[in-house]
């Protein structure tokens, strides 16, 4: 868990320092961009907590989620949530239609507003989404029809991910 977390940020940190360098975002009143991009960090695997409160909280993981939840034992919580993660499919925010979605409204967001937490926060969303989709590559699961497609959209979504984090 630890590792994961420690690689989101390392990934984090260095795609927001490249675009705090290239469009220069070196005064303190940037500070709401940085703390969009935490929020966001975290925001892609609320996900997992629907999925365990609201969509089926009658399997079994969701039953002991929320009786440790209710034991206020919240460390014990997130690493059963982090251990059987694999466990839930078909979740929420990774799915391909949100994804479309997401990049269609990520748009509108970033073209039309200059909102610093909002910007953060979708770009923040939009790199997990590219480190989620690059996992789902590297161990050859299928995300569309089949692997060629997978590849073509992975690389459409990591070239949007550089296109609205620096020419918006």
């Amino acid at each position: 868990m630890k590792k994961d977390l420690i690689n989101h940020l390392v990934f984090l940190l260095l795609y927001f320092i490249l675009i705090t360098l290239v469009k220069k975002y070196f005064s303190f009143s940037f500070w709401p961009f940085w703390v969009g991009g935490l929020v966001g960090l975290f925001l892609s695997n609320v996900d997992h907590l629907l999925h365990v409160f609201v969509f089926k909280p009658y399997e079994l993981t969701s039953q002991r989620v929320i009786a440790l939840m209710k034991a206020k034992r919240f460390k014990e919580t997130l690493i059963l949530l982090y251990d059987t993660k694999n466990e839930r499919t078909n979740l929420i925010f990774h799915s391909l239609n949100f994804q479309i979605i997401f990049l269609i409204l990520m748009f509108w967001l970033l073209s039309s507003s200059g909102n610093l937490f909002g910007r953060g926060l979708v770009l923040s969303f939009l790199l997990n989404l590219v480190i989620f989709l690059l996992i789902k590559i590297k161990t050859n699961e299928i995300i569309l029809i089949d692997n060629n497609k997978s590849k073509l959209y992975f690389i459409g979504v990591f070239l949007m991910l550089f296109i609205f984090g620096f020419l918006f």
